[in-house]
């Protein structure tokens, strides 16, 4: 058995050398370890059974103790005869997902939540799965009881995800706001320019505005383009989302630099700062223009 140990012992040390130390827990290594010793009479007595585990428990590779299982999006073993990351908790398998394989990256097993369900908790949050909910009793054990309302998404405001950032560009450049919304039901996103009642982009031929579904479930990301950007075109820039329960707004500043300014050498490259587009995503397109990028 001591053998056993150390060449157990000098192949973790070798595969330090090739893999970040990070990437393996300690806890797989002691779990190896413990496999290699023969499981003796149960005495559930002398066990230490872990209190807090926001995916549930199970029993250890012998039977007899309970430990911690893994939640959604943790590592786990794919293969049941092994014990290194641990078993998946209640409504999880450990699975390797399609898009880790197209990646070209070494696939990891992860547990992954069987019941896709959305629930509305009774805190007035969505939650995309049953283990995510369960997760979120577990946050809740010291404060009120958190319980199901109802299936399906919470009737909620709309909220701004993900903001507009402020814009530095050239003069004749096109620049591009940016703004994600999570609601439910579906929100309204429009845009407006600080000054200006009417909503974009009204008559103005060089503007656009257009609306995707996505990146997450039950969100909206919708974009204002201004092509070929001029001096004028300076000023505040309002994304606003409203639906049947609320509405809400953010904003960004747009600066307009003259290409023979001394500031336009330090002006960088426009980025958008908004998710890729796929073309199975809803595209909706508003306004007068007809231009959407």
């Amino acid at each position: 058995m001591d053998c056993m140990l150390l060449i157990v012992l000098l192949l973790a040390v070798e595969a330090t050398h090739s893999i970040p130390m990070e990437r393996f827990q300690q806890l797989g290594w002691q779990r190896l370890l413990e496999d290699l010793e023969e499981c003796s009479e149960c005495q559930p007595e002398l066990c230490n059974s872990p209190q807090r585990c926001p995916a549930g428990r199970v029993q250890d590779h012998c039977g007899c103790c309970w430990e911690c299982s893994n939640a959604e999006g943790q590592l786990c073993d794919l293969d049941t005869s092994s014990n290194f990351y641990g078993m998946c908790g209640k409504d999880l398998e450990c699975e390797i997902q399609d898009k880790d394989l197209n990646s070209g990256e070494i696939p990891e097993p992860q547990c992954v939540c069987t019941r896709q369900e959305v629930l509305c908790g009774s805190d007035g949050k969505t939650y995309e799965n049953i283990c995510k909910f369960r997760e979120g009793q577990f946050r809740h054990r010291k404060k009120e009881e958190l319980t199901v309302a109802h299936k399906g998404p919470c009737k909620t405001a709309p909220f701004i995800a993900t903001p507009p950032r402020d814009i530095v560009n050239l003069e004749g450049s096109d620049v591009i706001f940016g703004c994600e919304v999570s609601s439910y039901p579906m929100a309204i996103v429009e845009w407006r320019k600080e000054g200006n009642s009417i909503f974009l982009p009204a008559d103005d031929s060089h503007m656009a505005v257009q609306a995707r579904g996505g990146p997450q479930r039950f969100e909206l990301t919708g974009w204002l383009q201004i092509q070929r950007v001029q001096k004028e075109d300076e000023g505040m820039y309002t994304c606003c989302a409203k639906n049947e329960f609320g509405e809400v707004s953010a904003s960004a500043r747009l600066q307009v630099i003259n290409p023979d300014s001394p500031l336009a050498s330090k002006v960088k490259p426009f980025k958008t700062g908004v998710y890729d587009i796929t073309d199975d995503e809803e595209d909706i397109e508003y306004g007068g223009s007809g231009y959407s990028y």
